[in-house]
């Protein structure tokens, strides 16, 4: 049996990364899946800036290239026509493979590698690999530890006059040991902290199928389809979940009026979402949820326009009041100055399925004991303007309004010796509650080329959030802002530095003899970076980098400080 199992265990880890996933080699810890160093990826500022989704197609459409980046900066509303980065591309045509290797002081190692190839003139093939982990004895406030690994195999097939097909498989094991308690207050034994303090494992298995045209023209239905799939399974609770969903776009393009090269679209998307969990709240019954949306675009050289309603349908949820629900989808852009100013606005909405696999990947310390439900935006808006000035600068600003039902937020449990269950509870878990919210922000970036080779980004946030039951919008910041430098001083060599902060975010603190709570107002979150590469061989790059230089131990969630200051060094290999 345990031969067996070896063998699984190696099949498994043959598996893995992103198919032809693209990444911008500005950022030293990035890959199909970007290691969260010291968790600060969790906080960095996300404005939402929404992506043109519009698909009117020319007369010939080219083979599309599979991209599915994990990245998780600032997207820049105009692309600059220019490179900060002159080294190493992990993305030249010449490169099939990437490897970045590090160690750090506090989390270590880190390991990425990836393949991407063409088997044949229609076939592609991509297999990665990555781990990332602490060195299990961190002793900032209790003894803790992390691991994540992930694999991932996928395959494309592409005619140039017919369908591009693409699916990938993929497995995560992710460990969690982080107690969040101070030992040296700890009146209990060794036996009872590892029931209060257990160690958390998930895995995940998934995979994904999707069809897109290679080539589309006027008059002719386009067809595109994606479907993926996820089974989770963890350690702690035996908290089970499978959670599938497909997205599926019919549309079809014609000149009703107008410029032949500027016809309109007339379609439907169509999705379904299909949840099923065992976690110790969950009744275990399939949740459904099927959405519906007809739509009209145009578009010409000054605007574009989308014009739809969505009609949702969602079924098996002790919450929700109404089965059917309706909702605007309207956005439109609009183009002057030569496309270098760009107006753009929109009202959306929706419901989701809430999974416990998006939970655990925002906050790791959350417990298996929940209720999962359906979040609704009732009404959504999103509006700003961007603006590209003499290829130096892009200008971002935004505002959000939205309205949401059972709006999630994280509270930590208060500890009793039984939860009505008859079994321990996790001393070091978050429980989850739901609230209706109105939430204002306004959002922008910066990005600016102030000199060859340096260039600077700047994010900044304002963010208003009111629950109609809750006292605080409780771990979400009121304020944020990120700053970030990089400078190619020569071909071999470049800096970069970082600065992040959020301020004005709440807790609540879980009383040790009552279940009361106390609320509590978290530090601001200071954090400075600082990091350098250094290209040594055509395909070969070290590079150093240092997180939180100012030492500040913030808490992203309450007993879970950060680590201190950390250093970073490894190297990046393309060929």
């Amino acid at each position: 049996m345990k031969s067996i199992k070896h063998i699984i265990l190696f099949l498994g880890l043959v598996l893995s990364a992103n198919l032809f996933a693209q990444h911008n080699e500005e950022v030293t810890i990035e890959g199909t899946y970007r290691p969260k160093v010291n968790k600060v990826d969790k906080i960095l500022l996300k404005p939402d800036t929404p992506q043109q989704v519009f698909t009117i197609p020319e007369k010939e459409v080219k083979v599309q290239e599979i991209d599915r980046s994990f990245n998780l900066d600032l997207k820049q509303l105009s692309p600059l026509n220019y490179s900060t980065k002159k080294g190493m591309d992990e993305n030249d045509a010449n490169n099939n493979n990437f490897l970045m290797a590090a160690f750090g002081s506090r989390i270590s190692p880190v390991f990425l590698f990836r393949h991407n190839s063409k088997l044949t003139k229609n076939w592609g093939f991509g297999v990665g690999l990555k781990h990332y982990s602490s060195w299990l004895d961190i002793k900032d406030y209790a003894p803790s530890g992390f691991m994540n690994n992930g694999v991932e195999i996928g395959l494309v097939h592409s005619k140039p006059n017919g369908v591009q097909v693409d699916g990938n498989v993929y497995y995560k094991h992710d460990t969690y040991h982080y107690y969040g308690i101070n030992l040296n207050e700890w009146a209990g034994d060794s036996i009872s902290l590892v029931h209060a303090a257990p160690q958390q494992v998930y895995n995940t298995i998934g995979a994904h199928f999707g069809v897109t045209p290679t080539t589309t023209r006027l008059d002719e239905a386009l067809h595109k389809l994606d479907i993926d799939y996820h089974y989770l399974f963890g350690k702690v609770g035996n908290g089970k979940e499978h959670f599938a969903k497909m997205d599926y776009d019919l549309g079809v393009a014609k000149s009703w009026w107008g410029k032949k090269n500027y016809p309109q679209k007339l379609g439907v998307m169509l999705g379904a979402q299909f949840a099923f969990n065992e976690i110790m709240r969950q009744r275990g019954d399939d949740r459904i949820l099927l959405k519906a949306s007809p739509y009209f675009e145009m578009q010409n050289q000054y605007f574009r326009l989308h014009l739809g309603a969505m009609v949702d349908c969602a079924t098996n949820f002790e919450t929700v009041k109404e089965m059917f629900r309706i909702y605007p989808d309207v956005r439109g852009n609009l183009f002057v100055l030569d496309n270098r100013l760009e107006f753009y606005a929109g009202l959306n909405g929706g419901r989701k399925i809430l999974t416990f696999s998006d939970l655990i990947e925002e906050n790791p310390f959350v417990s298996t004991r929940l209720n999962m439900e359906v979040t609704t935006v009732k009404l959504g808006f999103e509006g700003g303007v961007r603006t590209n000035i003499m290829n130096t600068v892009d200008i971002h600003v935004g505002v959000r309004y939205r309205q949401t039902e059972n709006d999630l937020f994280y509270r930590q449990y208060y500890m009793s010796p039984y939860d009505g269950m008859g079994m321990d509870r996790p001393q070091n878990s978050f429980d989850v509650i739901y609230d209706e919210t109105q939430t204002l922000s306004v959002l922008g970036n910066v990005r600016w080329l102030v000199l060859d080779g340096l260039t600077v980004n700047a994010g900044f946030g304002y963010n208003k959030c009111d629950p109609s039951n809750e006292e605080h919008a409780w771990y979400r910041p009121t304020t944020e802002g990120n700053l970030g430098f990089n400078y190619q001083l020569m071909p071999e060599l470049s800096f970069n530095a970082s600065f992040i902060y959020q301020g004005g975010r709440w807790a609540q603190e879980a009383s040790k003899l009552t279940p009361t709570y106390t609320t509590v107002k978290l530090k601001d979150i200071y954090d400075l970076g600082l990091g350098a590469d250094y290209k040594v061989a055509d395909k070969v790059t070290v590079f150093v980098k240092a997180d939180n230089l100012l030492h500040r131990k913030y808490q992203l969630y309450l007993d879970y400080p950060v680590t201190g200051i950390e250093f970073f060094a490894g190297l990046k290999m393309a060929f």
